[in-house]
């Protein structure tokens, strides 16, 4: 009784809820206390406050006042906080993070490093409190990037006069990993890769893409470690690998054929992402070749890969080796993205099609080159790199060589 207690009071501090309101919190407390146990931020209190300290760094670099997030990744990397509703406010003094009665108790628990700092709150109509906490005078406020058109505007028409935009501040502050976060990734392609080299055993002729796709998800599922899947994982048997994100149907896979399967898990919050090729049987000559000029524009491009590179130079060294082995035209996607608290972070995309990025060390991305041949085979390998101050490390250790089966 005693402990609980202590839970009680350490919520009433944390919220300022009223008194009336703790009997029905001490039950939802005492209802949520082994799944709170297992939902404790890992982090330390001087990763998550260097965080917020970085994150302050770039609103003063832009002028900004004021930060709103609601994105789940946004928030869950500034806090720990990994519930909904969330609406974190962020000032140059202060932070709130509103949620609601049902989760206040996980919130106290996952943001626990910032006890000191982070204040909760359940009040309901979050765009309304905030704008009493501002001063009169306008403030220029940022509020999520990937924010829709219809959300920016009622942010704009709730917190007027204030100047509210979209901007990448917290996703900017995110593209450089901390050892911690690289250490996380780490494992989570470890736990990625130990889940693709145990369904091999279970791969014949006869199955169809799906089941070979159900292998991946149930292998994922006997896993106490995995939140679950990165992306929907993908299986394309022969013809189908011309498509570049197959969807794995009935199709039955015969004596062979080539599977490209592609994959990742979440691992305390960190996705992995890697690509492989199989083959049910020995592989054709036009198979190993295909594969050996991909796996070449691969490796050419991780060698390449150091601060003060760019996203477009990667493309480009990658592109420039399958153009000239006459494939040019079927490489028709970017060399990579960037990875992290999403399989897509925010940030890089290593194409010609999008913004020219500088590399720095601590981003993490993707090199993942393709040859799609129609009605054919596809190859594609991919792998997760790491930039460090002196190149790269390379946190993908599968072999790269098309696996006979």
């Amino acid at each position: 009784m005693s402990e609980l207690l202590q839970i009680a009071s350490y919520l009433l501090i944390r919220t300022h809820l009223s008194k009336l309101s703790l009997q029905a919190l001490l039950f939802n407390t005492i209802s949520q206390t082994f799944f709170q146990m297992s939902q404790v931020n890992l982090f330390s209190v001087q990763e998550i406050q260097a965080r917020i300290s970085r994150i302050r760094q770039k609103m003063k670099s832009l002028e900004i006042d004021a930060v709103i997030s609601s994105d789940a990744s946004n928030v869950r990397y500034t806090t720990g906080f990994k519930g909904e509703p969330r609406t974190l406010l962020i000032l140059l003094d202060s932070i709130v993070l509103y949620t609601s009665f049902r989760t206040i108790s996980w919130a106290c628990q996952q943001t626990r490093p910032l006890e000191e700092s982070l204040e909760l709150s359940t009040k309901p109509a979050p765009a309304k409190e905030i704008k009493k906490r501002l001063p009169t005078i306008p403030l220029k406020i940022a509020i999520d990037q990937n924010i829709t058109a219809a959300a920016l505007f009622q942010w704009k028409k709730q917190l007027a006069p204030h100047q509210v935009e979209s901007h990448h501040v917290i996703e900017t502050i995110r593209q450089i990993k901390s050892p911690a976060e690289i250490a996380i990734m780490q494992q989570s392609q470890q736990l990625n890769e130990e889940i693709f080299n145990a369904i091999l055993p279970q791969i014949h002729p006869g199955m169809t893409e799906r089941g070979v796709q159900g292998l991946i998800l149930s292998e994922m599922a006997t896993r106490e470690e995995i939140e679950g899947y990165s992306f929907n994982p993908i299986v394309a048997c022969g013809p189908g690998c011309w498509e570049i994100h197959h969807l794995p149907d009935p199709t039955i896979t015969r004596p062979g054929d080539l599977l490209l399967i592609d994959h990742g898990i979440f691992h305390q919050g960190y996705a992995s992402d890697m690509t492989r090729v199989v083959c049910l049987g020995e592989p054709s000559a036009e198979m190993r070749e295909v594969n050996q000029i991909v796996n070449s524009a691969r490796q050419a491009a991780i060698n390449a890969t150091r601060p003060g590179v760019t996203s477009h130079e990667l493309d480009r060294i990658a592109r420039d080796i399958i153009e000239a082995s006459g494939h040019g035209k079927t490489f028709t996607h970017g060399l990579g993205h960037s990875i992290g608290l999403q399989t897509h972070d925010p940030g890089l995309n290593l194409s010609q099609n999008t913004p020219e990025v500088t590399l720095e060390p601590g981003m993490a991305l993707t090199i993942e080159p393709g040859i799609y041949l129609e009605n054919q085979f596809g190859i594609r390998i991919e792998d997760t790199i790491i930039v460090t101050p002196e190149g790269s490390k390379n946190l993908t250790s599968q072999q790269t060589e098309i696996i006979e089966l």
